[in-house]
């Protein structure tokens, strides 16, 4: 019982652990009138709120629009984005949008703008971003109105003293439940689908061991049959034939059951001993 309550405890203190590691999210437009009403009243400025404050606005003055226009101009610096090394884009970056990046990161984003917005169109209004923290990352929450389907996309940036720096960033188009469940369908049946082929590939293969293995199964033929018939025939002739006598005795037994004076209706063909109990 007493090492069931410190399990218990354990994973108790765990989760209360995992709840102080992430703060609830505030959105731009309340920390801005937070940090607004502490310049006024001359108080200190609480640092944390500064730097929510910093990475929401920058995405979504600058780094959101940096992201969609690449994305619609995959050759806006000259090349094609994805011809520059990681490095080098995180200067084009630096210099050209006016915030810090990842290479790698805000490669992955542009990519992944560019199929989000192949379905949703061109990005007609951003709301009011929701910024939280999380460990040693700031995560900004954007919800979007596009032509054809709105989109919610999520931004992170590190939490430390210089400015944030983007480390990744996500367009997530909106899909009704029924677009949902239609997905979630069709992905069941092309699993299922992909498995029942594999079988039948398997099974094919399996079956094919033997052809090219040149072993032939052995079964029995009708005239294998008939030789094994006329074999036990054969048999028991013989077995008569050594025995006259007592074929010739027997016949003359059954004759006179019959009440007949010889034995010329009938053949003797075998000879079998009856077990009796």
């Amino acid at each position: 019982m007493k090492k069931i309550r410190i399990v218990l405890f354990s994973v108790l203190l765990g989760l209360m652990l995992c709840a102080c590691g992430s703060d609830e999210g505030q959105s731009v437009s309340a920390l801005k009138d937070k940090l607004t009403a502490q310049l006024t009243n001359q108080e200190n400025l609480d640092l944390q709120d500064i730097r929510l404050y910093g990475a929401g606005s920058m995405a979504n003055s600058y780094v959101i629009d940096s992201l969609e226009h690449l994305a619609q101009q995959p050759e806006y610096y000259g090349a094609h984005y994805t011809e520059f090394t990681y490095d080098e884009m995180e200067t084009l970056v630096s210099q050209e949008e006016g915030f810090l990046c990842d290479g790698y990161a805000y490669v992955s984003a542009v990519e992944n703008f560019e199929k989000g917005l192949a379905e949703t169109g061109a990005i007609l209004g951003k709301g009011d971003p929701i910024v939280k923290r999380d460990g040693s990352e700031i995560i900004v929450d954007v919800e979007c109105v596009c032509e054809r389907r709105n989109a919610d996309i999520e931004l992170i940036f590190t939490y430390d003293l210089n400015d944030p720096v983007l480390k990744s960033a996500a367009f997530n188009p909106r899909y009704t439940m029924n677009e949902k469940m239609s997905k979630a369908g069709l992905n069941t049946l092309i699993g299922m689908g992909t498995v029942f082929v594999m079988l039948i590939i398997i099974a094919i293969i399996i079956g094919l061991f033997g052809v090219f293995s040149g072993v032939k199964k052995p079964g029995k033929t009708e005239e294998g049959i008939n030789r094994a018939v006329k074999q036990i025939e054969k048999n028991e002739t013989e077995g008569l034939e050594s025995d006259s006598e007592l074929v010739a005795v027997i016949a003359a037994a059954v004759a006179a059951y019959e009440g007949t004076s010889s034995a010329g209706g009938f053949t003797v063909r075998s000879i079998r001993k009856i077990k009796r109990q």
